[in-house]
């Protein structure tokens, strides 16, 4: 294993280093508490940061009320903020190399991996600027007394809390949403990874936003607690789990704030009896452990024939065993680390139980015996798993993945939605029409057939415990904004009893 490869003293400036971005300022934190962050792949500590007290919060949160209520922000036209996000844009993707970087150091996402997806956080702010530009505010309906015009006011202040395993990519979808919509925002960093918010506060400096429309804070989740429970936040975007979605979504009913919730999932590939396995495998292997199984629309359970169970269990354990494992700076590297001591004891806790329920390991199953340090788990395959098993129930949010086997189509689409969750599919087969039918079928929020996409215009979330509402397309946008309705009589019209 390689040293630490990432610098913070030298590749970030004093201020994303040891600073929030507070009323388009750059301030100390009031509290005296830290988080260390620790190298996944080497163990050691690379950076010491602030986290808030309940005087940050309170602070970040009266600038973007401030900014709202007086500031120029909410009142420009779709086209002026689009400016404005463009430029944000521009400046995230001349960083592109060093926000790679840093998800990497982190967390330990392989760089090939981090290359290609933080490519989508100046692609959604572009979607959503010319989504901005274009987007139809106000609109006016005939009615029976002369007119209404729709105005699609900003909901307020919005609290965006993205997670620590795809920070910058999932920031993106709420910033681009909420600032095309006319929101100020407070953005509430993890512990896990506070450089990428920081960094694209450097962005929004540079981008030149009103005092207080764009505010970044890193804190615990006690401080999170408090952050969403404040009056002055009119909207929570979060994305997270399904146990702190619950809490979160509870103290926005005690007073009715809007929440939008994208939480956890434990999707499932659909094999159908035609689909050509080489061409499957090409596509779906990629997507049941991308990050180490450490994304939320993992493809984590797939359920093929039973006619061809173990043709593909042969085939696809013989792909995962064969994955680079180690190092996230190398290149070649296809499975790094999970991201913490705490994770790992998590994944290595549900390989147990499935080997404890009856399920049997086909490839891999403990930590790796071959990297002497750092938080590696061997890429596993459960053969043998039946819908009751612990290991086909819940999110793990680590490389391993449970094939079960299906009767017929029916019994496989109620294997898929045999789920507390229902967050992303697959389908494969040979007849495309017949991939759709099947997918129609399925409770999630995004089905794809013979390949795996997530598009910036396409609305991305859940159904049941997998979330409430959509971010992406036009319908994220929505989620940011209120319907006033002002009716207007028709001016040729009089008044009963009223001057002629």
């Amino acid at each position: 294993m390689s040293a630490l490869q990432f610098d913070p003293n030298s590749e970030l400036n004093q201020n994303v280093l040891s600073r929030f971005f507070v009323d388009g300022q750059w301030v100390q934190s009031r509290s005296n508490e830290f988080a260390s962050l620790v190298s996944p792949s080497t163990e050691t500590e690379f950076a010491l940061v602030p986290l808030a007290g309940i005087g940050d919060v309170d602070s970040a949160v009266d600038a973007a009320r401030r900014a709202f209520d007086t500031g120029p922000w909410p009142r420009m036209s779709g086209a002026d903020r689009a400016a404005y996000l463009r430029r944000i844009s521009m400046a995230l993707a001349a960083r592109l190399p060093l926000l790679s970087r840093i998800w990497t150091a982190q967390v330990g996402a392989p760089v090939g991996f981090a290359d290609i997806f933080t490519q989508t956080a100046p692609a959604m702010l572009d979607y959503y600027a010319e989504l901005a530009s274009t987007f139809e505010f106000e609109e006016v309906r005939s009615t029976r007394g002369g007119q209404a015009r729709i105005i699609r006011q900003p909901v307020g202040v919005a609290a965006l809390i993205a997670p620590w395993n795809a920070q910058l990519p999932i920031l993106s979808y709420k910033v681009g949403a909420a600032l095309a919509a006319g929101c100020t925002v407070v953005v509430k960093a993890p512990p896990e990874t506070p450089f990428d918010a920081l960094v694209m506060a450097e962005c929004v400096h540079e981008a030149g936003l009103p005092p207080g429309v764009f505010n970044v804070i890193t804190s615990d989740a006690e401080r999170g607690a408090y952050l969403v429970a404040k009056q002055d936040v009119d909207k929570v975007s979060f994305t997270g789990s399904t146990a702190t979605g619950k809490l979160i979504a509870k103290a926005c009913a005690d007073r009715l704030a809007r929440v939008t919730l994208e939480l956890g999932g434990k999707s499932a590939a659909i094999v159908l009896e035609d689909a050509d396995l080489n061409a499957t495998l090409a596509a779906l292997a990629p997507v049941t452990m991308p990050f180490s199984g450490q994304i939320c629309f993992a493809q984590t359970r797939i359920l093929v024939p039973r006619s061809r169970e173990q043709a593909f269990i042969d085939a696809y354990s013989a792909v995962i065993g064969g994955l680079e494992v180690g190092d996230p700076w190398n290149a070649a590297t296809q499975i790094g680390p999970v991201a913490s001591a705490r994770q790992l004891d998590r994944v290595m806790k549900y390989i147990e139980a499935g080997s404890a329920e009856g399920a049997r390991i086909v490839t891999g199953g403990g930590r790796s015996r071959r990297l002497e340090t750092g938080f590696f788990v061997e890429p596993t395959v459960f053969a043998g798993v039946t819908p009751r098993m612990t290991i086909a129930r819940e999110e793990i949010f680590g490389p391993v993945v449970s094939v079960i086997a299906y009767d017929d189509v029916d019994h496989a689409v109620a294997l898929a939605n045999d789920s507390d969750f229902g967050l992303s599919g697959t389908v494969f087969t040979s007849d495309l029409d017949h991939g759709c039918a099947i997918a129609r079928r399925v409770r999630t929020g995004n089905v794809s057939v013979n390949a795996f996409e997530i598009a910036p215009n396409v609305p991305f979330g859940g159904f049941k415990q997998s979330g409430v509402g959509r971010e992406g397309g036009p319908e994220g946008l929505s989620a940011f904004l209120e319907d006033q309705a002002i009716y207007r009589p028709d001016s040729s019209m009089r008044a009963p009893g009223g001057p002629q």
